[in-house]
């Protein structure tokens, strides 16, 4: 297993979290606790980490910082920078401005979708996204 950074939208990460307080933040939310850079290493940690929390349980000696479940997710090459321009893209159109200049630097989340219309043929839609 080797470290991999978060943050380094070059390559394929497989991410292990878990809901509990983050005290960056203030808030309780699905805090990070390991990245890995195959899912197989992935898999041992998150069933290592799931039994060693059930366990807690079980001895009823659970921590409250770390109470909340589990979870893991799969972070593809670009998946920050498309998060990134979905961000700036609902921003926009929340603010009124037009969010074409976002549409060109790449792909968008697969949840989000943009439908435009042309004031000068209004039967023309251009959908992107």
């Amino acid at each position: 297993m080797t470290d991999v950074d978060l943050t380094d939208d070059s390559t394929w990460r497989w991410v292990l979290s878990q809901y509990r307080f983050d005290p960056e933040r203030n808030e309780r939310r699905y805090v990070p606790i390991a990245v890995f850079d195959n899912e197989a290493d992935f898999d041992r940690a998150f069933s290592a980490y799931a039994e060693r929390t059930q366990s807690k349980t079980a001895d009823g000696k659970p921590s409250p910082a770390e109470s909340g479940p589990i979870t893991g997710k799969v972070m593809k090459p670009g998946y920050l920078a498309e998060q990134a321009r979905g961000h700036n893209v609902r921003r926009a159109i929340e603010h009124g401005a037009d969010p074409t200049p976002f549409l060109a630097d790449g792909p968008l989340p697969h949840n989000i979708s943009v439908l435009t219309m042309r004031e000068n043929d209004g039967s023309e839609a251009e959908q992107r996204g």
